[in-house]
């Protein structure tokens, strides 16, 4: 796929992403930008020459989705994750690559123009914060560049680790000493060693097999820091010629390259919030119903337009973000020139009021319907051709092959395919007008590091097998469309995406419902300042505002989805709407500062039992059964019953502090009064002045309580009880969790994360 020989050095791939930009009459676009000065196609179509077999009667179209989220940048200009590089040098080129290997097979890779701007800005010179951490010398780690190394470069998959014997035994290490003793035990040489070794790890085996990393691989080991150049000018090669790659492949008729609007959002969503509720009932939608139909027709026009300044090439086929799409939406994509979609088949199951398409025992869909295009039908604009993926062959590469051989997984694939054929012959359905095509479309970079050798094996055989095969055709959606007839047409679109009839991965959730509330407050804003400010302050801060719109922050929202750092993604998407405010010369409103997802909780010293009645008298003796946190000279008892929260201060009762409560409803306010971050939205503050206990706004001073309410409260010898109702705290229900965090003397306690008061059943 990547021989030693034959391969383009990086000054001709230069010259050839220069000639692209040329090309677009563009070539001081070569930075990243999302408004090119054309719109107009560059290349006509290609139309590649059928293979050179006799027609099967009978399709499969391949479809790579190559998508990272828009990363933002630190302070000093880095991005805040390596996953766009890594997987540029793992996956994206090589993939590609296959095809001068079988040039027999075709295949779609759709580029996300979010993941193509920040590979644009790697090739220009831009550093992700692993790279930085691994080029700094061995020798002068700080202590925090230390813990961010050993935190931070095991993030890979257990069997990219295996392969290399050094990687293990320093994963082993770490595992066994703990992070904090490596700190101070680890040598230069093993600092050193991991530094090279996550970059090598994050890297193609064809390349590793080959110079100039060939070397270093037989090394092991014992690397020196002249070792890293050699490294990072490879994945910088690399990066260079990923995307003259595919526009190289593209029009020579060996794939056809797509792309998404803009920023990979869930475009129905954007159109209208309320379409969420169509196949999810139950869902909780946000307060503020958003509705941006402009702002979505820019999604798409920026898309392609991006896709054409990059690739010399306007793409005529689009993987909608998430392959969200719904009747609303689809003349969108006519009017800006797109003639094809792709979904999921639960989307077009309920489009046919099917329900849900029906499996054999060999696994096969048994309706024809799913291996054809459709049309979706429209008032003012062109018809728009849509495909349907087959859910279960598409999860099978993505999700379950791994765990074979890749022939094995290669010749499993080949067995149900060959199954839909079967079928479909059975039923007299092949070849004709309009011959069957069965749509496998999945991600294609996260499936590779859970194959063992990246997945080497099964792809080639794959591709061997579908090569030789002469009872099945590779083809890719525009060439169906140019070589067949017009796809029948489907009345309406159902709102769903590509592996569910609904949008309840990106909306639904409480968690969610706040993330979607908080995009309508800053694009209401974003509004209002729409002729006071400059065009040029306006149009940056529209392109931080699509950003936003992006679906890759409200897939990790809610309990649906886990990606084990979810804090992550939470203050990556209140970055980039705070980058709103920044365009705008505006102050950032202290919302935005209001995490999410609240800080993890601390686990409680002792949780209630049940509901708890409590007499508030001074006297204490109610308090058994009770939940309880210890924090150091204080402890913090809770209980609830039906009417109220119950709280206990065990401490000397002479002194001041405020608790501050966060319930899922009501004004969140980010700071305590110390001015320290609480890690969740306050909604209410619980103060004792030494005296009596008094229930106050969040942002209320302690100094100055003057507006507060007091509450039914009591002080004994050594502790101070209150009821709080639990009125005063918003529409709680079963299930809810209230965090806490008590701010004793300008120390908020505890100091590791919140205390967690779940609401048992109040009914």
């Amino acid at each position: 796929m990547i021989p030693s020989a034959g391969r383009e050095n990086p000054a001709t791939m230069r010259r050839t992403l220069i000639a692209l930009c040329a090309l677009a009459v563009l070539v001081s676009a070569c930075t990243p930008q999302s408004e090119p000065a054309s719109t107009t196609s560059i290349t006509p179509p290609v139309t590649p020459e059928p293979i050179a077999v006799e027609d099967p009667g009978f399709y499969l179209n391949l479809m790579w989705h190559q998508h990272q989220p828009f990363y933002p940048k630190d302070a000093d200009g880095v991005y805040t994750r390596p996953w766009v590089r890594v997987h540029a040098t793992k996956d994206y080129y090589d993939m590609a690559a296959l095809h001068d290997e079988f040039p027999d097979v075709r295949a779609t890779f759709n580029l996300t123009p979010v993941l193509m701007l920040q590979l644009e800005d790697l090739a220009a010179g831009a550093k992700d914060a692993y790279w930085v951490a691994a080029e700094v010398p061995a020798a002068e780690l700080s202590e925090d560049e230390k813990r961010f190394i050993l935190e931070r470069f095991f993030d890979v998959n257990p069997k990219i680790v295996a392969r290399f014997p050094r990687y293990q035994d320093l994963a082993d290490d770490r595992a066994a000493r703990g992070v904090d003793a490596a700190i101070t035990g680890w040598s230069d040489g093993d600092f050193r060693d991991l530094q090279v070794l996550f970059n090598l790890g994050w890297t193609d085996p064809d390349f590793l097999s080959v110079e100039p990393l060939a070397a270093l691989v037989a090394k092991g080991r014992d690397f020196e820091e002249a070792d890293k150049a050699i490294l990072f000018a490879e994945h910088l090669r690399i990066i260079e010629e990923t995307i003259p790659l595919h526009a190289r492949l593209w029009n020579e008729g060996r794939i056809e390259v797509t792309t998404t609007p803009l920023a990979h959002p869930i475009l129905p969503l954007l159109a209208d919030t309320a379409l969420a509720a169509v196949g999810d009932a139950a869902a909780i939608l946000p307060v503020n119903r958003f509705r941006e139909i402009p702002d979505a027709d820019e999604q798409v026009l920026r898309g392609l337009d991006t896709a054409e300044r990059l690739l010399g090439r306007r793409p005529t086929g689009m993987w909608p973000g998430e392959g969200s799409v719904a009747q609303l939406v689809m003349s969108l994509f006519s009017k800006n020139g797109v003639k094809w979609v792709a979904s999921g088949e639960d989307v077009l199951a309920k489009s046919l009021g099917l329900g849900s398409f029906t499996r054999d025992s060999s696994d096969t869909v048994v309706e024809a319907e799913l291996y054809s295009p459709w049309a979706a039908q429209l008032r003012r604009n062109d018809p728009v051709a849509m495909f349907f993926r087959d859910v279960r062959l598409s999860d099978q590469l993505g999700f379950e092959y791994s765990g074979m051989s890749g022939e094995a997984a290669a010749d499993d694939f080949m067995r149900r395919l060959r199954n839909v054929r079967d079928l479909l012959e059975a039923e007299g359905e092949l070849g004709g007008d309009s011959p069957p095509v069965v749509s496998v479309i999945l991600d294609g970079e996260n499936a590779w590091e859970h194959y063992d050798n990246d997945g080497k094996e099964f792809l080639r055989a794959l591709y061997r097998n579908l090569s030789d095969a002469d009872w099945v055709g590779t083809i890719t959606p525009t060439e169906y469309l140019s070589r067949f007839a017009a796809p029948e047409p489907l009345d309406e679109v159902w709102p769903g995406a590509w592996f569910q009839p609904n949008f309840a991965t990106w909306i639904g959730e409480p968690e969610e419902a706040t993330a979607w509330d908080y995009l309508f407050d800053v694009r209401s804003d974003l509004a209002k300042a729409q002729g006071s400010v400059s065009e040029d302050a306006y149009a940056a801060a529209f392109e931080k505002m699509l950003f936003a719109e992006g679906s890759d922050w409200f897939w990790w929202y809610g309990a649906d989805q886990d990606s084990g750092d979810d804090g992550y993604f939470d203050r990556a998407f209140r970055e980039l709407l705070g980058q709103v405010y920044d365009a705008l010369g505006m102050d950032r409103p202290s919302f935005i500062s209001v995490p999410i997802i609240p800080e993890r909780p601390v686990l409680a010293d002792r949780t209630p039992v049940d509901l708890v009645a409590i007499r508030i008298d001074g006297s204490g003796s109610d308090w058994v059964g009770t939940g309880r946190y210890e924090l150091g000279d204080m402890s913090v008892e809770w209980a609830f019953d039906k009417e109220n929260l119950y709280l206990r201060w065990n401490a000397e009762p002479g002194g001041v502090w405020s608790t501050y409560l966060g319930a899922p409803v009501g004004e969140k306010t980010p700071l305590s009064a110390a001015g320290s971050v609480l890690g969740f939205g306050a909604t209410v503050q619980i103060l004792w002045d030494g005296d009596v206990v008094a229930l106050c706004a969040a942002d209320v001073p302690a100094v100055n309580p003057e507006s507060c309410e007091d509450v039914s409260s009591a002080a004994g010898g050594d502790f101070v009880e209150a009821a709080i109702p639990l009125a005063a705290l918003g529409a709680l229900e079963p299930g809810d969790t209230l965090f806490a965090k008590t701010d004793v003397g300008g120390t908020l306690l505890p100091g590791a994360g919140p205390m967690a008061f779940q609401v048992p059943d109040i009914s």
